[in-house]
């Protein structure tokens, strides 16, 4: 399965509040994408990781993790 299709599949499944959550966190996106708009940047703060990720609840290692051992 794609990352697409995971993601839309994933976001079926979700109740309001994770919806809530998951909006947040595409809004950060976007609004950490205008600023750089033009400018390249190859790294982030860790003031700017810390904003993006703040209102997460799950574990992003063991995210990373588990896709890594999928694509083995």
């Amino acid at each position: 399965m794609k990352i697409k299709e995971k993601i839309y599949e994933g976001i079926k499944n979700m109740g309001p509040g994770e919806l809530s959550v998951l909006y947040e966190q595409v809004r950060l996106m976007a609004k950490i994408k205008q600023k750089s708009k033009g400018k390249r940047r190859s790294c982030y703060s860790v003031k700017e990781i810390q904003e993006m990720t703040s209102s997460s609840k799950g574990s992003w290692a063991d995210t990373v993790s588990f896709e890594r051992e999928e694509r083995l």
